[in-house]
């Protein structure tokens, strides 16, 4: 549960986990954005990635892409439930517990709990960061730091008063 935006290079999340959906829900706060470098035959670049969904499937699927390794057993035995978005050079990709990329064509474009609300802000103009700050004031289970990242900066961006005086 979270929301990951896309826009004009710019991948965005918040930074909320929940853990239930009943009264004895409990959350904290996690990364989800994840910058790896990548190296095929002589190329090498860097990607950003971006987990919604199931913590430990998505962490599996971060450490597993770009090994070049079969997809992972654990996903052919147990499955996953989460949706990952990877921004390379080419383009924006997602994929999901099968690891096939599908390419989006979109101008944005959102994955997670609050990805309608996210879509409709960005249908109205409104950037990557924006869309998931405002998707964190209709989506409980989205929240936190909201956090961006894009391939030509190495350093994560944080959205820290935002997040303090909205209550986040």
């Amino acid at each position: 549960m979270t929301t990951i935006a896309y826009r004009d290079g710019i991948l965005a999340a918040d930074s909320r986990v929940t853990h239930g959906e009943d009264g004895s829900a409990r959350t904290h706060t996690c990364k989800k954005l994840f910058r790896k470098t990548i190296t095929q035959g002589k190329k090498t670049f860097e990607v950003v990635i971006a987990t919604a969904g199931e913590s430990s499937p998505g962490m599996v699927f971060v450490d597993w892409y770009g090994t070049g390794k079969p997809i992972p057993d654990i996903f052919l035995h147990l499955g996953g439930d989460f949706t990952c978005l990877v921004l390379t050079p080419q383009g924006l990709f997602e994929y999901d517990v099968y690891c096939r990329a599908e390419e989006v064509l979109d101008d944005f474009y959102a994955i997670g709990s609050g990805a309608k609300v996210a879509l409709g802000a960005m249908a109205c103009g409104k950037s990557a960061i924006e869309a998931v700050r405002i998707a964190a004031r209709y989506d409980p289970y989205t929240g936190g730091r909201i956090v961006s990242e894009t391939l030509e900066k190495a350093e994560v961006k944080r959205d820290r008063k935002k997040a303090v005086r909205e209550g986040h």
